[in-house]
This record gives structure tokens, C-alpha cells and sequence, in this order.
């Protein structure tokens, strides 16, 4: 026997000492379990838990808990409640300069769902059931006032994405807590019923992106723009934000055929990056509201071939720069950034979006987000015949079906062209006939 029941009363004897089976009906039931020898102390790992009203109810308990050691998935989570674990979770990451924008990701779903909802309950005593409560509270309509101030967009409903978000924060913490001996079993793991499933997407809910006519009138608009290269390499290569603001001159092919993705420059806030970890890596000072980092996944590290606009419009820009340079002399701050500040400092990331909507809103274009563009050059490409396989590796998807899931509902115009055209092999061989 591992294991022994016992209970807790304040019942003394004449001497003063506690009465071990004390008959009267007050007091509570506990346990204690013996799980062996702990492999890192060498002691004896022992466990005692209670509040149980009769004898028989800790019998039961302690018989669950011998089952669990017998079979190898008993652990003791140490009384640790989901908050206190989750403090320790983003903490961990913080010391381990996991991605600024991924821990505020973290940090805003345990803020905003998990802490609130499920915060005070002890690791050993969450279930699924709980989980699932949680999601489905987060899919219903947001009601209420809303908070004044800059506080983000104001929506009127989360999306199975953004809700499927706070699940995967979940779930990364309670496996962290499973590898650490806490738990046994992770409930957030797998999909979740209580997640809105994304049907067929209606024709609102469509991504805006632009047609080809629409992507050319941009440019021509921001042609004589210093950062018209950066809208090109958008829109024919497709790479991201950050991937744009840190890309390299030493990241282009000599013969300005592709570049590589090897840096990227992100947007963070003082109270995100530890100030060691602000750092520039090549002049040593901070440059606030910027973070260099590499790509977030082997995927993000990849090469890009450019077609001869975008290798014409870096030539341009270029050649630009340098007069910049040689303008400044020594005030130029060499960062060897293609796109950059007159001076060589780097991009504000968030400033180059604030430009791009302007430039959208003067050409009189529908609204369309920087990030888009990069769908748009997904479609170009998928129209040209470029195998969806070679797209996923240009765009850094980590999966085909990821790109195939994201793009398939876009470029209908271009689509309906290809199908007409593929119909006029059949059509050529068949009669005119005259409507009646």
C-alpha cells in the first residue's frame, strides 16, 4: 500500500495530544500518496490532499490517485493554480526572447479570456469542458460599451480564426506544463466543438484584394515616391512588412534575379524588448519602435525571385540611395538596409503602413491593407501558372494547403477568363447557331 486515509479534527485528549480516530461527526477526510522516490532529490515524493466528508469518498480519491501511479500518469501539480502557472509560463518566455509580438499575443488572450474565466482553478481539477465553456463565450456577439481611447478596431463579433487563437495560447501553456511534470494530459489539445466552423465565405466576408488594374494604378500613383520600390517588391514578390524593412543589399542575387529572407525588422514598444535585447545589431543604439530579429520560422528563411519590374525598381531606388549617401557623407548611418531613411536609420514599420494608406486613400483605391498586397501577389503568380507548391515556398507558407486554404476564393476575374478560354478549345468545333 502506497497510500493511507485519515482525518482532521481538533478533538484533543486529557494529555493535549490529537485524537487519531476520532468517532464524531465533524472534521474532514484526507489522503496521502506515496508516488516513489524523486529521480532529482532523491527523496520521497509524497502528496496529501483533503476536504473530503467521509472516509469512504478518500478511500475512492486515494484508489484514482494509486491507479494513476500504477499506470506512469500521475503527477503532482503542487496546489498550482492555471494564473500563477501562466505567470510563470510568459515569464519563461520573456528569459527565453521568445518573439516581442508573439508574448503580447500571449499576454492579451490570458488577459483578456483565460486568467478572467479560468484563472483560480488548479491545474490537476481542468478539464476540457472548461476550455470549451471559455471559446464558446468568446463566439458570441461582443455587447457592451466599448473603451474609449486608442484601444485597436471595434468589432462586433470575433472570427473562428482569432478565437482559434486564444485556444493554440492555451494549449501552448498547458503543454509546457505537461513537459514540466505539472499535468498528465493537456484538454486544449485538438479541435474544439465549440469553435464556429468557417463555412463557405460570403461575398462580404471576402478578403478586398485588388485586381491587376487596380495593383498597376497604385504603382504608377507612388511611381515618383522614395519608397516605390518597397510597393513594387509588394506587389510582385509578395514579402511581408518586416520581411520589406529588413531586407539587405547583401540579400539580393548579383544578377538582381531573387533575394533571400534572412532578416526581418519587426514593430515593438519600449515595454515589449528587454533593452539588451533593443540592441541594433550593427550600430549598437536603440532604435525605438524597432526590432531586429530573423524570420520566425524555417519557412520565413527562403529565397524570392523577382520579376524584371521590381529588379528595375530596385536599380531606381538604388541609385537613389547612393546619391543620398554621398549627400550626407559621414551622417550617413550605413545599416546596408534597402529601404530605409534618407540618413540609413531603418524604417519605422508601422510608419511605412500609415504611408501606404495615405497613398491608397489619394489614388482613390478601395481600401485595401499593406499585408493584402501580398495576397494579391500570391494570385498573380497562381494565375500564371506557377505550381501552387512553388508559391507556398516564395510566400513562406508552411504548407501548400495553407496557400490553398488562404487563396483559392481570390482572382474570380482572372479565373473566368482561364475557363472561358479552356471552353473555346471545345466551342471553336461546334456550329453558330442563332438564338430563336
Amino acid at each position: 500500500m502506497r497510500g493511507s486515509v485519515f482525518k482532521r479534527c481538533q478533538c484533543r485528549d486529557g494529555n493535549g495530544k490529537k485524537i487519531k480516530n476520532c468517532r464524531k461527526p465533524h472534521g474532514s477526510w484526507s489522503y496521502t500518496v506515496d508516488a516513489g522516490t524523486n529521480s532529482t532529490t532523491g527523496k520521497r515524493h509524497q502528496t496529501t490532499r483533503g476536504g473530503y466528508k467521509t472516509k469512504t469518498e478518500a478511500e475512492e480519491a486515494l484508489t484514482a490517485e494509486l491507479s494513476k501511479v500504477n499506470a506512469g500518469t500521475w503527477t503532482d501539480d503542487r496546489r498550482m493554480t492555471l494564473g500563477k502557472w501562466l505567470d510563470q509560463w510568459i515569464a519563461g518566455l520573456i528569459a527565453a526572447k521568445r518573439s516581442p509580438n508573439t508574448i503580447k499575443n500571449y499576454r492579451g488572450h490570458i488577459r483578456d479570456a483565460w486568467k478572467p474565466e479560468l484563472g483560480h482553478k488548479l491545474l490537476r481539477d481542468l478539464r476540457r469542458s472548461h476550455i470549451e465553456g471559455v471559446l464558446a463565450d468568446l463566439a458570441l456577439p461582443i455587447e457592451g460599451e466599448r473603451p474609449g481611447g486608442n484601444v485597436g478596431r471595434r468589432i462586433e463579433q470575433r472570427t473562428p480564426a482569432t478565437i482559434d487563437g486564444y485556444r493554440r495560447t492555451i494549449r501552448a501553456a498547458l503543454s509546457a506544463a505537461q513537459r514540466g511534470g505539472l499535468i498528465s494530459l493537456n484538454p486544449a489539445v485538438g479541435r474544439m466543438d465549440s469553435i464556429p466552423v468557417m463555412g463557405a465565405m460570403d461575398e462580404d466576408d471576402e478578403s478586398e484584394v485588388w485586381q491587376p488594374e487596380e495593383t498597376a494604378r497604385f504603382l504608377e500613383h507612388v511611381f515618383e515616391d522614395r519608397l516605390s520600390a518597397l510597393y513594387e517588391l509588394a506587389a510582385y514578390a509578395g514579402l511581408r512588412r518586416a520581411e520589406l524593412c529588413g531586407l539587405r543589399w547583401s540579400d539580393i542575387d548579383a544578377n538582381g534575379a531573387g533575394l533571400r529572407v534572412r532578416q526581418t525588422i519587426v514593430s515593438v514598444t519600449r515595454a515589449q524588448v528587454e533593452p539588451e535585447q533593443a540592441k541594433c545589431p550593427v550600430c549598437g543604439a536603440i532604435h525605438v519602435g524597432r526590432l531586429f530579429k530573423a524570420p520566425k520560422s524555417r519557412k520565413g528563411r527562403r529565397w524570392v525571385p523577382l520579376a524584371v519590374p521590381a529588379q528595375e525598381a530596385l536599380a531606381r531606388h538604388r541609385a537613389t540611395q547612393q546619391e543620398e549617401r554621398e549627400f550626407l557623407g559621414i551622417d550617413y548611418q550605413d545599416h546596408d538596409l534597402v529601404f530605409c531613411r534618407p540618413d540609413g536609420i531603418p524604417l519605422r514599420p508601422d510608419r511605412v503602413t500609415v504611408e501606404f494608406v495615405q497613398h491608397v486613400a489619394a489614388c482613390g483605391l478601395p481600401p485595401c491593407p499593406l499585408h493584402d498586397t501580398r495576397h494579391g501577389a500570391c494570385s498573380l503568380m497562381l494565375a500564371g501558372g506557377v505550381p501552387i507548391e512553388i508559391v507556398q515556398m516564395i510566400l513562406g507558407h508552411s504548407s501548400p494547403e495553407i496557400t490553398r486554404r488562404v487563396y483559392a476564393h481570390l482572382m474570380r476575374t482572372t479565373t473566368s477568363a482561364q475557363v472561358e478560354k479552356a471552353g473555346e478549345l471545345l466551342t471553336r468545333h461546334r456550329p453558330r447557331r442563332t438564338r430563336m
